[in-house]
């Protein structure tokens, strides 16, 4: 008799202990597990963010200097109004007309920035899963809008618009008005928009 009320109060703490301290316990260790889980998903996609900035990087030291010139003026990395507005008025001297009233403005969205992608990498030193989170910038793609008028022939103009579609510099033109005068030259206003890529 007294063993079964032994064996009974046993089980009873048995039950007792995995209800009040033992199944808390296992919730930890869970959501350790999960965390580590985290931190090691991390780690992997850390190595190969490192494995491909690695093969990028030596692909692009292996380019020649003139490759990476052309690459750069593609898209800079840099604002140079000036020089921008510069580069365009020389095409349009070889038509044989210049530009009037060139305006140049880098967006300056702020907003832009701070929603601006970057890699998030989860450090689990050794101060525990409280790591830091450190992460690596991305450069934003920003944008120069330009505007200039300019008075030449359709076909000047044209063969203008040809020349700056060939441009290693992207641009976009995003809006042209056009009218007609007595001279029989035309009258064009020009909005574009170029790219540059702002360093975080």
């Amino acid at each position: 008799m007294n063993r079964n009320i032994t064996a009974i109060i046993l089980i009873v703490l048995a039950i007792g202990i995995y209800a009040t301290f033992t199944n808390a316990k296992l919730a930890e260790v869970n959501e350790v597990r999960a965390v580590n889980a985290q931190y090691i998903s991390a780690i992997a996609s850390a190595d190969k963010l490192v494995k491909v900035r690695d093969s990028v990087l030596k692909d692009y030291n292996a380019l020649a200097a003139e490759d990476r010139a052309r690459i750069d003026k593609m898209i800079p990395n840099t604002v140079d109004n000036i020089r921008l507005i510069i580069d365009l008025n020389s095409v349009a001297l070889r038509h044989g007309f210049s530009l009037r009233n060139i305006r140049a403005t880098a967006s300056t969205n702020s907003s832009k920035q701070s929603s601006a992608p970057s890699v998030q990498i989860a450090n689990a030193g050794i101060g525990g899963p409280n790591g830091m989170n450190s992460s690596i910038p991305t450069p934003i793609l920003d944008t120069v809008s330009v505007s200039f008028s300019v008075t030449a022939p359709y076909q000047q103009f044209i063969d203008l618009l040809h020349d700056l579609e060939a441009n290693l510099r992207i641009m976009d033109v995003t809006h042209l008005t056009v009218s007609s005068n007595a001279t029989g030259s035309y009258d064009f206003g020009v909005e574009l928009k170029t790219y540059w890529l702002r360093q975080q």
